[in-house]
């Protein structure tokens, strides 16, 4: 069973791709961006554990596509995209399965969030774990929200740098490049 922190480093380790597999269906990068950050709210709140990492991603990627085809048939009326089939192959070959690359990736994951400050946890853990809007988290610690929102940026750089540093000193290659 994953713990809800080892939820969160696999679904930010898996954003690219997870958002890149978004953007196959909706064509914008904003619209895929705000339908991760659903998926995850959603797979945090959610009560059932994950038994593994592959099971998270793929049940990620499900409500990813879900929630695309939702956006777009509230947005346009009805979904224009790719067949369900397509959709349903692309899932499932989308990469995301478990191997050692993987897994050094997310060990470094884990150790970039600890090194993190705790004012940048804290903005995570108000974002991620809890779900809440930049604009929430930015009233919770009495900031603006344009700062919360740079500080997002300058997180999401600091982790890549560190996971890059991380699986370079492993002999690793990153998932990033």
């Amino acid at each position: 069973m994953l713990t809800r922190e080892e939820a969160t480093a696999i679904l930010l380790e898996e954003r690219l791709a997870l958002t890149a597999f978004v953007v196959t269906i909706v064509r914008s990068f904003h619209m895929a961006e705000d339908i991760f950050q659903d998926t995850c709210v959603k797979t945090l709140l959610r009560e059932e554990h994950f038994e593994s990492r592959d099971h998270l991603l793929k049940w990620a990627r499900v409500l990813c596509k879900n929630r695309a085809i939702d956006v777009i048939r509230s947005r346009d009326g009805k979904y224009y995209g790719l067949s369900e089939e397509a959709l349903s192959s692309l899932s499932e070959d989308w990469p995301g399965s478990q191997d050692e690359c993987m897994t050094e990736t997310r060990d470094a994951m884990a150790y970039c969030l600890e090194e993190l400050t705790p004012n940048n946890r804290r903005i995570l853990q108000l974002r991620y774990f809890e779900g809440r809007s930049g604009i929430d988290v930015a009233n919770i610690l009495g900031r603006k929200p344009a700062t919360v929102y740079q500080a997002l940026a300058r997180i999401y750089s600091l982790l890549e740098k560190c996971i890059q540093t991380r699986l370079a000193i492993a002999g690793g290659e990153s998932s990033y490049e």
